[in-house]
């Protein structure tokens, strides 16, 4: 049986999924890791935690699948965006990747700001000018650490880089890139302008290429590594949230894809790019070429769900939290959590936000403030929806997808906020999922990504919206949104103190 491997690689681990070649599913695994927290709102991984990984998971992938390594024929991998690895002319990393969730380039941003100002970079990048994406960071190491950016040959995204690793050839695939800062979002080439604002060096960044395209083979010494045969090809591969987006059939228009994981991206998509005026919702690449995807790229949601865990209820699983939070009443009598633990993505962008539990007295107990976590992510998620609803997108069903999606009551929160029918995947992990089509596709096994989606994507539960429990949702929604705007003020004072 000749199958093709999908690999997630994320911002806490990663997973491998084996598929068929007529997309039955074989097995999976995962390997998860730390993220590195050296300064308030820095975040770091070495890349050596997503190879060690990556190698894990696969082995494991194959023993207990009983696979032969010679039957799997591709690999393409579905990585986290907007972190950045500066490599030398030896392909060894000068630096610890610079992940997404960093903000310590907020700096960076503003001369780019002052030459060209947010509306020009939005009206070409498509994109917020924010510390969150790639081309701030490759500044600040230019700024601070000037010798590491002389001597990189190339600043790579965690895809291109693992990519790299795989095979020794150098590429970056369009959705990757269009979350960088450096893309012009309507040729989809590197802009020249982008760089210079930044004072980035074009010819460090790597070559662009479709996601389905095949980068290479294996080297041999990683082909054994990992057990698998030097002969398995290596496609570019994709963003995490476009992979999600595939695995959930968002390819589409009437579809929004939520992904639940660390962060929690809110993806549609339009046949034609389309700008939010409000710049809430960004215009990216998708990985399929027919289409454009309309996001939100992430507030931090299923990673204040663990926080809150670790901090105040280590050992208990996810499960027995949501059915503490389950016995509150809906909206948490009064209590409201905003969701911003490292700067806010909804209802705006504010690297300054702070996370909040407000309204809460005496009377409140831990379900409360679980059950309002939950909710403070579903108020997020429709401050996108909405948004994308007020530009012309037509949303009729939300795709619940990744480990947020286990959760049967979260699902009917976000049901019941924002209006939306919520259908869940046979398969929640959709990530790997949307990286093995692409896969497929490269191969040949499918035509298209569209064609491989209708045809592999099982919904195994839909969710409707409770009428009684809206009306509720409505007026905590307002009461979220009154509370976050009444503490700009108080962000920007909290976001003086580094702690």
């Amino acid at each position: 049986m000749d199958c093709v491997i999908g690999c997630d690689v994320g911002s806490q681990g990663t997973k491998a999924i084996l598929l068929s070649t007529t997309g039955k599913f074989v097995s999976e695994a995962y390997e998860g890791y730390s993220i590195d927290y050296p300064h308030p709102l820095w975040a770091e991984q070495p890349v050596e935690r997503w190879v060690d990984a990556l190698t894990v998971a696969i082995r494991r992938l194959l023993s207990e699948s009983g696979v032969e390594s010679g039957n799997v024929r591709a690999i393409s991998l579905a990585t986290q965006v907007d972190g950045v690895i500066p490599i030398d002319s030896n392909g060894q990393p000068l630096h610890p990747a610079i992940i997404w969730m960093d903000r310590r380039a907020g700096a960076q941003c503003e001369v780019a700001r002052q030459s060209l100002g947010d509306q020009q970079i939005f009206e070409l990048t498509g994109l917020n000018l924010d510390a969150y994406h790639v081309a701030p960071k490759i500044r600040w190491l230019a700024e601070q650490q000037p010798e590491i950016y002389e001597h990189a040959t190339n600043f790579l995204l965690p895809g291109s880089y693992l990519a790299y690793y795989l095979t020794g050839e150098l590429a970056v695939d369009y959705s990757n890139a269009s979350s960088t800062l450096l893309l012009d979002v309507h040729t989809k080439t590197w802009s020249t302008i982008m760089c210079n604002a930044f004072g980035i060096d074009i010819n460090k960044l790597a070559p662009l290429g479709a996601a389905t395209a095949t980068l290479g083979k294996l080297r041999p010494v990683v082909a054994e590594k990992l057990g698998l045969n030097a002969n398995t090809l290596v496609m570019i591969g994709c963003g995490d949230e476009h992979a999600a987006c595939l695995g959930a059939g968002v390819t589409r228009q009437g579809l929004v894809c939520d992904i639940a994981g660390t962060a929690e991206p809110v993806c549609s998509v339009s046949s034609n790019p389309i700008f939010d005026s409000t710049h809430l919702v960004e215009t990216h690449c998708h990985a399929d070429p027919d289409v454009w995807l309309l996001e939100n790229p992430g507030f931090v949601s299923g990673g204040n769900y663990r926080w809150l865990r670790d901090q105040f209820a280590k050992g208990e699983s996810y499960s027995a939290l949501d059915a503490e939070a389950a016995l509150i009443p809906q909206g948490s009598e009064g209590m409201t959590f905003l969701p911003s633990l490292m700067g806010a993505m909804a209802p705006t962008w504010n690297e300054s936000a702070r996370g909040t539990f407000a309204g809460f007295t005496l009377a409140h107990t831990r379900g409360h403030f679980i059950r309002a976590l939950l909710e403070g992510s579903a108020y997020a998620v429709r401050d996108i929806t909405s948004q994308m609803q007020a530009i012309g997108v037509e949303l009729r069903e939300l795709r619940a997808v990744s480990g947020g999606a286990k959760s049967r009551l979260w699902n009917q929160i976000k049901a019941d906020v924002t209006g939306l029918q919520v259908n869940v995947p046979e398969i929640t992990e959709t990530t790997a999922l949307g990286a093995a089509f692409v896969a497929l596709v490269g191969i040949g096994a499918y035509a298209t990504l569209s064609e491989a989606s209708d045809h592999i994507i099982q919904i195994r539960e839909r969710i409707d919206p409770d009428p009684a429990a809206q009306s509720i949702y409505a007026e905590a929604y307002q009461r979220y949104r009154q509370t976050y705007f009444a503490l700009l003020p108080v962000f920007e004072q909290a976001a003086r103190h580094k702690v």
